[in-house]
């Protein structure tokens, strides 16, 4: 079976990044981090939807690896090891319905200038699952089932192929590709009989800084 995605992240110091505007304005020296979620078109022959529940959203300044990605995912902010927590959904999205250009805010705040290297999702498999065309849905709970790393939130490493570098009164923008194509895989023959493993593969690089 064959999911491809993606996932467009964008990291803006100014507010016109994004076709809107609002009323918030930037203090102290701060760039401001606005997030946009989205999906690439693709065919699929039995899957109606696969809804990954985004508990927020974490940026950092250094690299870490998929082990310190997924410390400290269970807890209600990152506010240690040097995570910055930038957006809070706290909502399930329908990686299936956002193709074609079409993007779902998944939130916004400032960050202080520097280069971030290090960016992970937070996501609670409890609240995530993929239902198929036929109507069966597959969760960590159901039998088949979707196997999640861990049955509590899970922290998914994000690849950078290089920082990027969020300046004061300039916008930076990353796009990231959540490659659904690869982050299941089928158990069995048969999505039915045998449900689905979750290995998420989430890479980005930076587009575009003015």
């Amino acid at each position: 079976m064959r999911l491809p995605s993606f996932i467009c992240l964008l990291a803006a110091t100014t507010f016109a990044a994004c076709g809107t505007t609002d009323s918030t304005s930037l203090a102290g020296g701060n760039g401001f981090l606005r997030l946009q979620l989205t999906d690439a078109p693709f065919p699929s022959d039995s899957v109606k939807s696969v809804d990954i529940f985004v508990v927020r959203v974490d940026a950092k300044l250094s690299e870490g690896d998929s082990a310190e990605a997924a410390r400290g995912a269970s807890d209600d902010s990152a506010s240690s090891n040097g995570w910055i927590t930038v957006a809070k959904p706290n909502k399930s999205f329908d990686l299936l319905t956002l193709r074609n250009g079409t993007f779902a805010a998944i939130g916004q705040d400032t960050l202080p200038p520097g280069t971030y290297r290090g960016f992970r999702l937070v996501i609670d498999p409890s609240k995530s699952g993929v239902t198929l065309k036929s109507g069966m849905v597959l969760t960590g709970s159901t039998t088949p089932s979707v196997t999640f790393p861990s049955a509590s939130r899970s922290g998914i490493k994000i690849v950078l192929t290089d920082g990027i570098r969020v300046a004061k009164d300039s916008t930076s923008t990353l796009r990231i590709d959540f490659d659904l194509d690869n982050s299941f895989v089928m158990l069995g023959n048969s999505i039915q009989r045998n449900g689905l493993l979750f290995k998420p593969v989430v890479k980005a690089a930076p587009v575009a800084s003015s």
